[in-house]
């Protein structure tokens, strides 16, 4: 049984290990996603992230987002003057605390923040944390990004990795919302095809990349 991947349109596999629910691999890209037949509609999804305990009162949270913006966002802070927190959930922690940095910040999420008009918006930094895990088309997110990226601009990611795991046991994948997981090379695949520039990537669930194709009306 084949599918064709959400991210390069690639012929992936079956995950056999796994009988319910059905996950395809990817053999070109690696990533892995999630059968149609098993995605969650939009109330039920929601209902899920409104469980989510992602406040400012929540201190376990905001020291995770913390340690997330010392790797991925400060050393590149010098160039970073407006910013998009991409998939804020319920409460924009990381907004605030970008916020709270100097950075002006947009903050975007489907289902709880979809106001803005992002028609000729560029940032110089978009993050997207615990995000990327839940989305159906993770190729047009990353089309997005590079449209609304500045030239040079950074794209902040955080996602575990499927790399690392044995993924009938993984508990990540557990969560009915979490449809297509990435690894290192997912993420060199993405790179080398929006012509982004991997800055850093470690082992287990962070990357961050920086915009290096320009067009005219990038130069900012």
């Amino acid at each position: 049984m084949t599918r064709w991947c959400w991210l390069c349109h690639g012929r992936s596999n079956r995950i056999t290990a796994v009988d319910k629910p059905v996950y395809y691999h990817c053999p070109v890209c690696d990533l892995i996603f999630i059968d149609d037949n098993y995605i969650l509609n939009d109330k039920e999804e929601k209902e899920r992230y409104l469980l989510h305990e992602n406040t400012h009162e929540n201190k376990g949270y905001v020291q995770f987002l913390s340690r997330f913006i010392e790797t991925a966002v400060k050393p590149y802070r010098e160039n970073l003057k407006t910013g998009l927190d991409f998939g804020c959930g319920p409460g924009p922690v990381l907004s605030d605390l970008l916020s709270a940095m100097g950075i002006k910040m947009d903050y975007y999420d489907p289902y709880f923040y979809n106001h803005i008009d992002f028609t000729g918006k560029k940032y110089h930094l978009i993050t997207a944390t615990e995000v990327l895990e839940h989305v159906r088309h993770p190729d047009k997110v990353m089309q997005f990004f590079k449209e609304h990226l500045t030239h040079r601009g950074i794209l902040s990611i955080m996602t575990l990795f499927h790399s690392s795991y044995n993924f009938k046991k993984w508990w990540y994948r557990l969560d009915p919302t979490h449809i297509c997981f990435y690894s290192p090379t997912t993420f060199n695949w993405i790179a080398e095809h929006f012509s982004f520039d991997i800055k850093y990537i470690n082992s287990k669930n962070i990357c961050v990349m920086q915009n290096i194709r320009q067009h005219p009306q990038d130069a900012v």
